[in-house]
């Protein structure tokens, strides 16, 4: 057999579970996106990625808001071998559709979940199995990788409701019905332009059905979604199209099976994010969040995270906050774990808006004039030292997007910027959008547009300023009077 039919053979046998995405910036042509499923890795499978990132990355890892590790200038030529070695540790990719011009090459995208399921108090039951079931169904699976578009999925049984599930393609919010368990679904959410909210279908899913039930969505979308244009190929565009109640009627038709009514109203879906330090329900021990900067992380810091979780259990957790999770540390143990993260320039205890920022890549994907990433430190550093010991009490999520896809969600945070572009006398000028969100909506709405970039640090430090002395204690209580226009600014708008 000739070398070119080895190679092929080589390949082919990693098609549908492997894939490098397509990028133009900072000198990387491929990135690598490692499924982290369910949000838990195993140290051995955690040590395989330092390994990747060291020898194939630059020693340069991120961490997405979908359990995700994101390693980058990954070298075509490279790929097989590093294919082996995630094969060897049970560790898949997605596939990264979003560089084919044309509506297609969709793939059912890593499952987010509350990265403390199985370990948090008050969850109904624990979800980490069913992801793990519905990921390996889908992976792989040729039938599954020509979807409209991407699909997303959000599975969650906790009271914090901290994934956001109705952001995604489909959300499954676990439920209790009578004596039996389950979930209620909500579709077609997306972040995306224009962005908007997943709607209920108000029936209950009994727990042995629901990887059917999965399987039903995805296959109503891939036989009825929109392929003549990429920009309305979204599973949100079809919800829109046909109404929850035809796609119930569909998805019972495929089944075979009509389901219990669940009215969507009594539940309590609000937003909210978990503590730093977790306690978990076996007494005793803790999880503590390793804040990491917008997910960024070298791989020395990786490597003594991935050591210091190692005394303590086989695994190291990944949140869809771009952050790590070290899991069942003793109440004994907390402060020791806590000075050796400071030592890495990873304190837990630095002010909470800190530790919130997230930011896209958009200095790899090439979307953007300026790194998103390095927006979020310059207005960072600028607010600490604006704010001085104000800056350290304020709990606001602000969130840094390139581009209107909102990767880094930015529509749904308390303060969020989209980098724009604007032509003005000849001269393409960097600028930002600049949304709020109130207590009214859960989508953040347009406050400030086409500020400048040299001028978008001064224009938060105001918003921020302005709601420390408004009066209120909650910023999206603020943020509700300044969108009506109770409060208003000169930003410099172009």
């Amino acid at each position: 057999m000739s070398n070119l039919h080895i190679q092929l053979s080589e390949i082919d046998r990693f098609v549908g579970r492997y894939a490098l995405g397509h990028e133009s910036g900072q000198g990387s042509n491929h990135f690598l996106r490692i499924k982290v499923v369910g949000g838990v890795l195993t140290i051995e499978q955690a040590k395989v990625i330092a390994e990747i990132s060291e020898k194939y990355g630059r020693g340069y890892l991120e961490v997405t808001t979908r359990h995700d590790i994101q390693l980058h200038w990954i070298r075509d030529e490279d790929s097989i071998k590093i294919f082996e070695k995630l094969e060897g540790v049970g560790l898949y990719t997605d596939m990264c559709g979003q560089h084919y011009p044309r509506a297609g090459y969709g793939d059912v995208r890593n499952i987010t979940t509350c990265p403390f399921t199985g370990i948090l108090d008050g969850e109904l039951f624990e979800t980490y199995t069913i992801v793990r079931e519905t990921v390996q169904f889908f992976t792989g699976k040729k039938e599954y990788l020509n979807l409209p578009r991407k699909f997303k999925i959000g599975i969650t049984s906790c009271p914090n409701n901290c994934i956001r599930p109705e952001v995604n393609d489909l959300a499954l919010i676990a439920v209790k019905k009578g004596h039996e368990l389950g979930f209620t679904p909500f579709i077609g959410g997306s972040l995306g332009y224009p962005p908007i909210l997943a709607e209920p279908l108000n029936i209950f899913i009994p727990l042995n059905d629901t990887l059917k039930f999965i399987k039903a969505v995805i296959e109503i979308y891939n036989q009825h979604g929109f392929r003549e244009r990429k920009s309305i190929s979204r599973f949100k565009w079809l919800v829109k199209e046909l109404g929850t109640e035809k796609i119930r009627e569909l998805i019972e038709e495929y089944m075979n099976k009509s389901f219990q009514i669940f009215n969507s109203k009594c539940l309590n879906i609000s937003w909210r994010d978990h503590d730093t330090i977790l306690r978990e329900k076996n007494h005793g021990l803790y999880s503590l969040t390793v804040p990491t900067f917008t997910g960024l992380l070298s791989v020395y810091q990786f490597k003594e995270i991935i050591s210091i979780s190692e005394q303590y259990s086989n695994e190291v957790r990944v949140s869809p906050s771009q952050k790590l999770i070290i899991p069942h540390i003793p109440e004994g143990e907390l402060d020791k774990v806590r000075l050796k993260l400071k030592k890495i320039n990873l304190d837990p205890d630095q002010p909470p808006i800190k530790y919130m920022v997230r930011a896209c890549p958009s200095n790899f994907c090439g979307k953007a004039i300026k790194s998103s990433k390095d927006n979020a430190y310059s207005l960072m550093d600028y607010l600490e030292e604006e704010l001085g010991e104000q800056f350290k009490k304020l709990k606001i999520w602000i969130a840094i997007s390139g581009c209107p896809n909102g990767c880094a969600q930015h529509i749904i945070a308390d303060i969020g910027l989209q980098n724009v572009v604007v032509r003005k006398n000849g001269q393409s000028i960097p600028c930002f959008n600049i949304y709020v969100r109130g207590r009214s909506s859960k989508l953040s709405q347009l406050l400030l547009k086409n500020v400048p970039q040299d001028l978008v640090n001064e224009v938060v430090r105001d918003i921020i300023k302005t709601f420390i002395n408004s009066g209120y204690e909650s910023f999206n209580e603020f943020a509700e009077e300044l969108l009506r226009g109770r409060y208003t600014y000169d930003g410099g708008v172009v």
